[in-house]
C-alpha cells in the first residue's frame, strides 16, 4: 500500500492561538482510542496526546473503546457532539469494516478528517516453542502439520488481519486463524503459547524480541526496517514480487465541527508534527509520526478499499 505523504506547510505552523475566531478549547478534549490499553495505538496515542496538549492549552484524555476491529470506536465518534471535545485516533480499518461487518453505523462522510496521525508497519513473530527462526523454517514446519498452528490478529479487518489473510494465501498455508479485541490481548496469548504466531505492531515487538520472548521471523514493510535492520522483508524472505502491509491512523473529528474549530486542531497537529524529539521517541519503536494533510487522508482511506478490499471480501467468503 502507498504511503501518501504530504506534511502541512510552514504557514499553518506560524498561525498562533490569538489568530482564531473561537476560543476552543476551554476544556479538555478527548481522544479515543479503537483498541484496547497497551497496545500500539494506545502508547502512541498517549504520547501524541501529551504533546498535542501542550499546543491546544487544556489535556488530552484518552478514552479507549475496543471492539468489532474499531467499528465500536468508529460508530460512537460517529453519533458524538461535533464541537471538538471528541477527537478520534481512527485507523484504516473504519475504510474497510462493512465489506465484513454489520455492525457498521457510519459511512466516511460521517467525519472530518483533520490530519495523518502515525504509520507503523509489522513484524511476524512467533513462540520460541516452534523452535523456528526463519521463514523458511516455519512454512516449513507449518507445511509439515497442517491445521495445527494458530496465528492471532487484533481483529477482523485489522490490517495485521490483512497481513495475515495476505501471507496465508501466498503461501498457501493451513492454519487457524484467532481474531482479538485489539493487540495486547493477542500478545498475551502469544506469550503464554495459547497461539502460536502473529503479525504485530513493530512497537509491540521490539521489546519481546529483546527479550528473546518471541522470536522475530520477517517485516511486512518492502524496506527493511532500521529499528530491526536483521530482519527481513516477507518479500526476500518469500522471494515474492509484492508484499507490504502497513498500519496508519487518521485523526478525525465527528461530521460537522466548525470550521474554526477544524483549523485549530490542523493548525496544533501541523506543529506536533513537526516536534522532532517526539518523532525520534516514536521512531524508535518502529512508529512514523506521518502529520499529513486532510486531502492525502482522504486518498489513503480510498486507496486502502481499493487494494484491501477484494482480499477482506474473499476471506469473508471462505468464513
Amino acid at each position: 500500500m502507498r504511503i501518501f505523504a504530504s506534511i502541512l506547510g510552514a504557514s499553518a505552523l506560524l498561525a498562533s492561538t490569538a489568530a482564531w475566531a473561537t476560543d476552543y478549547p476551554t476544556q479538555p478534549v478527548t481522544l479515543v482510542i479503537p483498541y484496547s490499553p497497551g497496545g500500539l495505538t494506545d502508547t502512541s496515542g498517549r504520547l501524541i496526546g501529551e504533546r498535542l496538549s501542550e499546543e491546544l492549552g487544556q489535556p488530552v484524555v484518552i478514552e479507549n473503546r475496543a471492539g468489532a476491529g474499531t467499528t465500536v470506536a468508529s460508530n460512537w465518534v460517529a453519533e458524538q457532539e461535533p464541537d471538538g471535545y471528541t477527537i478520534y485516533a481512527a485507523a484504516v480499518s473504519m475504510a474497510l469494516n462493512h465489506l465484513i461487518q454489520d455492525e457498521v453505523n457510519y459511512t466516511l462522510d460521517d467525519f472530518t478528517y483533520i490530519s495523518g496521525w502515525i504509520d507503523s508497519a509489522f513484524i511476524l513473530h512467533v513462540h520460541p516453542s516452534l523452535e523456528v527462526s526463519t521463514m523458511d523454517e516455519l512454512l516449513a514446519k507449518i507445511r509439515e502439520n497442517p491445521d495445527t498452528y494458530a496465528i492471532g490478529t487484533s481483529g477482523i479487518g485489522a490490517v495485521n488481519h490483512l497481513a495475515t489473510e495476505f501471507w496465508v494465501d501466498v503461501g498457501d498455508l493451513d492454519l487457524a486463524i484467532v481474531h482479538y479485541q485489539g493487540g495486547a490481548p493477542a500478545r498475551q496469548d502469544l506469550l503464554a503459547g495459547n497461539i502460536d504466531m502473529m503479525f504485530a505492531a513493530t512497537l509491540e515487538v521490539l521489546p519481546l524480541l529483546e527479550a528473546e520472548s518471541t522470536v522475530g521471523i520477517a517485516v511486512t514493510t518492502r524496506d527493511r526496517l532500521d529499528a530491526a535492520p536483521e530482519l527481513p522483508t516477507v518479500e526476500e524472505a518469500m522471494d515474492l514480487d509484492f508484499f507490504e502491509a502497513v498500519f496508519w491512523q487518521t485523526l478525525v473529528t465527528p461530521a460537522g465541527t466548525p470550521d474554526d474549530v477544524v483549523e485549530r486542531l490542523r493548525s496544533a497537529m501541523a506543529v506536533v508534527g513537526q516536534d522532532e524529539e517526539l518523532r525520534a521517541a516514536l521512531a524508535e519503536q518502529g512508529v512514523l509520526l506521518n502529520v499529513t494533510d486532510d486531502e492525502a487522508v482522504v486518498e489513503r482511506l480510498a486507496t486502502a478499499e481499493d487494494v484491501f478490499g477484494p482480499l477482506l471480501e474473499r476471506a469473508a467468503g471462505s468464513d
